[in-house]
């Protein structure tokens, strides 16, 4: 699926909604050029879609927080679950070989 990127209309609305102020709550630090992202309140690997409600401004510090510490995990177990409903994925994943197992051979060598 390929992501989905706000509009300008929706990137501009966001941007003079936080008043040039990174919009995670408690932080509100002055925005630079070059230094803030517009990010998904829900990722659109989820369903989230480009609109102004689903926008926030945040300094680069917090987007990549919470693309790594929230929006990541839930993204990657939501891939795993569809994956092994449609059959994709090894229900366990395969043994690996005992030392000294030759694979040309498939015996175990002193």
């Amino acid at each position: 699926m390929a992501r989905t990127e706000f509009p300008a209309k929706v990137r501009q609305a966001a941007w003079e909604r936080s008043k040039g102020r990174c919009e995670e709550p408690g932080c509100g630090i002055k925005l630079r050029v070059g230094g803030f992202d517009f990010d998904h309140v829900v990722p659109d690997g989820l369903g989230g879609t480009p609109t102004l409600d689903n926008c926030m401004v945040l300094c680069r510090a917090h987007h990549k927080i919470k693309t790594h510490t929230h929006d990541n995990p839930i993204m990657t177990k939501a891939d795993n679950q569809r994956k092994a409903h449609l059959g994709l994925k090894p229900k366990r994943p395969f043994p690996k070989a005992p030392p000294g197992y030759n694979h040309w051979t498939r015996r175990i060598e002193p």
